[in-house]
């Protein structure tokens, strides 16, 4: 674990309950003044190492793979919301090892320079993971 973080993870993981919406863990570190990369960075800790992961809607599903870890060469390109999101995917079953790995994939291959939230959330859409972004936020990747 990030030794800068400890502190963080270990406050939140006394301070909520294993099964709290991550939405509202999320409102609780940006009220403490975190921005979105270091709320990313603290909840892929917080929950990296658990055996479930917390859903938007406040349910639990059971992690059926293991955590995937970037790569060298992804470390630089996936912003840490991307990544989290992605992790987030896999972890609800929202799609499969082999999936998540295209995506990572097509990211890499079709998006110049950063991947952002926005290009991994038009990616997904576009393979049919994720419907819940709308027409005026989606990014066009080639």
């Amino acid at each position: 674990m990030d030794d800068r973080w400890t502190p963080v993870v270990e406050d939140l993981r006394e301070r909520f309950a294993a099964d709290t919406d991550v939405v509202e863990v999320e409102a609780y570190l940006s009220s403490q003044g975190y921005d979105r990369r270091q709320i990313g960075e603290i909840l892929s800790l917080l929950y990296s190492d658990t055996a479930s992961v917390p859903m938007w809607d406040g349910a639990v599903l059971a992690r059926q793979a293991p955590l995937r870890v970037q790569g060298p060469h992804e470390r630089g390109r996936f912003t840490a919301e991307a990544w989290g999101y992605l992790v987030m995917l896999g972890g609800s079953g929202a799609v499969s090892l082999h999936d998540f790995e295209q995506l990572v994939e097509r990211a890499l291959t079709h998006v110049d320079g950063r991947i952002g939230l926005p290009e991994i959330r038009a990616l997904a859409d576009e393979g049919g993971f994720d419907d819940s972004s709308t027409g005026g936020d989606r990014t066009q990747v080639h």
